[in-house]
C-alpha cells in the first residue's frame, strides 16, 4: 500500500462553535456583508447542500442595494421554487473577505439566511464536526 504525505503551508484557520437552535446545535455563523461603504452583520446557516447563498431582501435594503437589478433566478429548495435576484456583494467571514454571488429574496422565509458553497467553499476548506459541534474554515 502506498501512502502520500504532504506538508501544508501555514493557513489561516477560523473555528466557530455551533449555535443552539431549539433542541439541537447547528452550524450558524455571523457574516458581514459590505456594499458601497455600508455594512451589516447577520447570521447565516452554513449549508453544504446549497449552491448559492440566499439572504432576505431586508439585508439588501439596509445596504442600499437595488437587488431587483440583479438577474432573476428560481432556485429549487425544500419548499419549492422561489423568486430570487442574483447580485455580487463583498462578504466577510471573521476578517477574511471575498466577493460573492448572493441571491436576495422576499419569498425566502426561514429564520436565518443560508451560506452556500459558491464563492465560499472555493476560498476555504470547510470542515463540519457535528460531534464536537464546531465548524472550521481554513483559508486556501
Amino acid at each position: 500500500m502506498k501512502y502520500i504525505y504532504s506538508t501544508v503551508k501555514t493557513r489561516k484557520t477560523i473555528e466557530f462553535e455551533y449555535r443552539r437552535l431549539e433542541d439541537r446545535y447547528v452550524p450558524i455563523i455571523e457574516v458581514k456583508l459590505l456594499h458601497n461603504g455600508k455594512y451589516t452583520k447577520t447570521l447565516a446557516y452554513v449549508d453544504s447542500g446549497a449552491t448559492t447563498s440566499i439572504f432576505h431582501t431586508d439585508i439588501a435594503k439596509s445596504l442600499g442595494i437595488n437587488y431587483k437589478k440583479g438577474e432573476k433566478r428560481y432556485p429549487m429548495g425544500v419548499s419549492g421554487h422561489i423568486l430570487t435576484y442574483l447580485n455580487k456583494i463583498k462578504m466577510e467571514i471573521a476578517d477574511v473577505s471575498t466577493d460573492c454571488n448572493v441571491l436576495f429574496s422576499d419569498e425566502f422565509i426561514p429564520r436565518f439566511n443560508l451560506l452556500g458553497r459558491e464563492d465560499i467553499f472555493n476560498h476555504f476548506k470547510v470542515c463540519f464536526d457535528d460531534r464536537e459541534r464546531t465548524l472550521t474554515f481554513i483559508k486556501k
